[in-house]
């Protein structure tokens, strides 16, 4: 999955804080996991772009463990 945006301040006003969130539900709706992963300012007039990705890796079982 790939997401990609971007924010833009209008050409007016005072600068503006933002802060990017990343929240991670179970399929009940419970929240497991959440993160502030930036925070910043806009000025009048400026854009920023964002992308966000979830990739999905196999699990592979390590080397075998020696037990004594």
């Amino acid at each position: 999955m790939r997401i990609e945006g971007s924010i833009r301040h209008a050409e007016r006003g005072e600068s503006c804080e933002y802060c990017v969130v990343i929240s991670i539900t179970n399929e009940r709706g419970e929240k497991i996991a959440r993160h502030v992963v930036g925070v910043g300012a806009l000025q009048p007039g400026e854009q920023h772009k964002y992308s966000f990705s979830v990739d999905l890796m196999p699990v592979r079982a390590g080397p075998e463990r020696k037990r004594n």
